[in-house]
């Protein structure tokens, strides 16, 4: 079964760019899973991702947003998403006993094994959770024509 890897890193585009040949070199070059990558200023959320018969899915936790602050870009075999949760309001705290819910910029970026059908791409957000549905792209066959060489 195929392995889909999660990578959590903000890159500017070259920077991506170099991640992805890195990320290609180190996958088929040894059968060692790849270390999760972060920085610190950007928070990466909770994802689940996972291959069915006929797609790719990544799920991932992003309560109290919209949809509309989500972007979602797959570009060369990588999904990207970003965006920016609203610092939370915490109406008349006078101290904080635990905080644990992010807000901010985040990004993530999933490696997606195979090849993807990208017009028919879909994500919805419903309930805290972003679905990403990344249907396999079907082999084609063609017929090939054979002439002689005489």
């Amino acid at each position: 079964m195929s392995r889909v890897i999660l990578l959590r890193r903000s890159m500017a585009a070259g920077a991506m760019q170099r991640e992805l040949e890195e990320l290609f070199r180190r996958q088929w070059g040894r059968q060692q899973p790849i270390a999760i990558r972060h920085r610190s200023d950007l928070w990466q959320p909770e994802a689940d991702v996972y291959e069915t018969e006929q797609a790719y899915v990544v799920l991932l936790e992003l309560a109290g947003m919209r949809g509309v602050e989500i972007e979602v870009t797959l570009t060369e075999g990588a999904l990207f998403v970003r965006g920016h949760r609203p610092e939370l309001h915490h109406e008349g705290a006078v101290h904080f006993h635990q905080l644990g819910i992010n807000e901010g910029p985040f990004q993530c970026a999933v490696y997606v094994p195979g090849p993807v059908a990208e017009q028919d791409v879909e994500a919805s957000y419903d309930d805290g959770l972003l679905t990403i549905t990344l249907p396999k792209r079907r082999p084609t066959a063609i017929r090939v024509e054979v002439t002689s060489g005489s």
